[in-house]
């Protein structure tokens, strides 16, 4: 008895970090602590990746530089883009509402916002009331799994559900609930990286994965 109750102590201790190998810490404090951290974001690197059939995405790649300033967005990177069975890999830079885009020719054509989200709305991914922030703050069922490594950083995996609403803003066409997994660093439960799966004749599969989380980042408008 004096065991076990030696060993809830320990699970309800915030103070120090479990070690590798120890009792892991409850899903829903982790997510609270991320919910707060993601939406305080106001910049970051990310990386998306999509494998197999992801519902109304063209995109299967992104890497790029996020900025969000009093709500508005700014991004630059490369895409991969699937349109016709063919990938394209395109720079792109958003600025000022306006998508840049350049697929190879050397040079930036410019892009409507509204016709730009058609290719990936980047403003979703900080928003607090559509991207990882929400998205974390509505996860159902979940649970604590492993601690492990995500780029070198110390994370808790953490699996849960998405609805397809919560999850709408990264995916708008979802159309059924989804299992979520997300890792956040064992130090201060900030967000990292999240990974969705689809359902389907081809499962499809979509990871956004954040780093260098609020250090400076500058776009401008391609000369």
């Amino acid at each position: 008895m004096l065991a076990a109750l030696a060993l809830v102590a320990a699970g309800c201790t915030g103070d120090d970090e479990p070690k590798p190998g120890g009792p892991l810490p409850a899903a829903d404090g982790l997510l609270d602590d991320a919910a707060k951290s993601a939406a305080e974001i106001t910049s970051t690197h990310f990386v998306v990746r999509t494998e197999g059939q992801v519902p109304g995405l063209t995109v299967k790649g992104i890497d790029g530089d996020l900025s969000l300033q009093e709500k508005k967005v700014a991004a630059k990177g490369t895409a991969t883009i699937e349109l016709m069975g063919n990938q394209a890999e395109a720079k792109f830079v958003l600025a000022d509402g306006t998508l840049y885009l350049d697929p190879g020719s050397g040079t930036y054509q410019k892009i409507p916002e509204e016709q730009a989200k058609a290719v990936y709305d980047f403003s979703a991914v900080l928003d607090p009331e559509r991207g990882v922030a929400k998205l974390i703050g509505e996860l159902a069922d979940a649970k604590t799994v492993k601690q492990e490594k995500v780029g070198g950083i110390d994370a808790y995996k953490i699996d849960g559900t998405a609805t397809k609403e919560s999850i709408a803003g990264l995916v708008p066409r979802a159309n059924a609930d989804v299992p979520v997994s997300l890792w956040v660093t064992t130090d201060n439960h900030q967000p990292v990286q999240a990974a969705a799966t689809f359902p389907g004749e081809q499962k499809g599969k979509l990871t956004v994965t954040l780093s260098k989380i609020n250090e400076p980042v500058s776009v401008e408008p391609p000369a």
